[in-house]
């Protein structure tokens, strides 16, 4: 069988963000069936020209892509995708995202399926500033007309399918994202106050409510200390304004910003954290807590999006309401921390359970052996 996956993938896969790592753990998990071979295509802005890689049953085409593909509605970058399509010939395109990647798939002639991530008309809710608004009008009505021809869809997580409704009219299939396999087997190694969080420096992570959620946390447990690997640069005045927090309330001392971590790295901070923490005003399926879970880490989250389908409040971790706004909740975002904190017991279990409840569901085996089968209906009803 031959498969096409389009879809963000890096040029060095050992800094793996968002989309990507769920791209990279599948297809890693894919080829490990004999009979199949693997083909990615993706889009690249730092790239002027293609680039192939070859490997055994794994061919990955990187393509390049403009700047103003929103305006254009991605003609280019969809006829670049369809014409490698058509080198390919394969049994089924897999597209992952509600964008350009869809959008080539579906414009194509082979077998579709597509896998949506974040949902761009949910995240576009929290947007603030003209420009952001209107790149997200274009994406909002892109990803619409996608999921409306869209004839089969992976759901990560039931809540897609929730937001969805009424606008997709085709067959559903639930294939949760994979987890490396890696994080099952880390070895936990956990410091006393060390709190996680990983994700980029944006208002929609809720990374400001956090650090205002640290002062009074510290005020009962002074060796907390909030490690927070992920990028800064995906918009500055924001995670300008964090650092104005950290120096006003002094919180030097307390906070760490790691940046975009290698997945070494990575493992290494859910080896030692006590917790992670994510208090998003919107999610899908955050990779980072089925991390945390793989690694038997417990999780203090806000109930966004699909978030509730993940975590169980009280057994593997402490879910809270999201906020009505984007000041977030500090003062119960530090109860729940310093619950955490104050009961080590307690937190062990939870993320002890968190563990029995990703190996049931976010083994690489379990979702590749599902994501076959889809393939096979896909193929057999296009």
């Amino acid at each position: 069988m031959k498969i096409a996956i389009l879809g963000p993938y890096p040029l060095d896969t050992q800094r793996l963000g968002g989309v990507e790592v769920a791209i990279v753990y599948a297809q890693r998990e894919l080829l490990k069936f004999p009979k199949l071979s693997v083909h990615i295509i993706t889009c690249k802005q730092e790239l002027a020209r293609p680039k192939v890689v070859e490997q055994e049953r794994l061919r990955i085409t990187y393509l390049p892509r403009g700047r103003w593909g929103r305006i254009t509605g991605h003609r280019r970058e969809v006829r670049a995708m369809l014409a490698a399509l058509e080198e390919i010939r394969p049994d089924v395109v897999h597209a992952h995202g509600s964008g350009l990647y869809a959008g080539a798939a579906l414009a194509g002639r082979f077998p579709a399926v597509i896998t949506v991530h974040g949902i761009v008309s949910q995240e576009a809710k929290l947007l603030e500033g003209w420009g952001n608004k209107l790149r997200a009008w274009f994406d909002v009505a892109y990803e619409r007309a996608v999921v409306r021809r869209a004839r089969h869809l992976i759901l990560i997580t039931p809540y897609v399918e929730q937001v969805l409704a009424g606008l997709f009219h085709g067959r559903s299939y639930l294939v949760e994202n994979a987890c490396d396999e890696r994080f099952f087997a880390l070895r936990r190694e956990p410091v006393p106050g060390r709190l996680l969080f990983a994700g980029p420096v944006i208002p929609r992570k809720g990374v400001l409510p956090l650090l205002k959620a640290l002062r009074p946390v510290r005020e009962r447990f002074p060796e907390a200390h909030l490690h927070i690997a992920g990028a800064t640069t995906a918009d500055p005045a924001y995670f300008h304004a964090c650092e104005v927090y950290i120096q006003q309330e002094g919180l030097g001392e307390a906070v760490t910003f790691l940046g975009h971590l290698a997945q070494e790295q990575v493992l290494r901070e859910y080896a030692t954290c006590v917790a992670l923490v994510l208090p998003s005003f919107q999610e899908t399926a955050p990779m980072v807590i089925e991390q945390a879970m793989a690694a038997g880490v417990p999780s203090v989250a806000t109930r966004a999006g699909g978030v509730p389908w993940m975590l169980a409040d009280g057994l593997t971790g402490l879910t809270l309401p999201v906020p009505a706004s984007l000041e977030g909740d500090p003062q119960a975002l530090a109860e729940a921390l310093s619950r955490l904190l104050a009961d080590p017991a307690q937190a062990q279990k939870m993320g002890a359970q968190a563990k029995e409840e990703a190996e049931r569901r976010f083994r690489p085996e379990v979702a590749a052996r599902r994501t076959l089968e889809v393939y096979q209906q896909v193929m057999a009803n296009p």
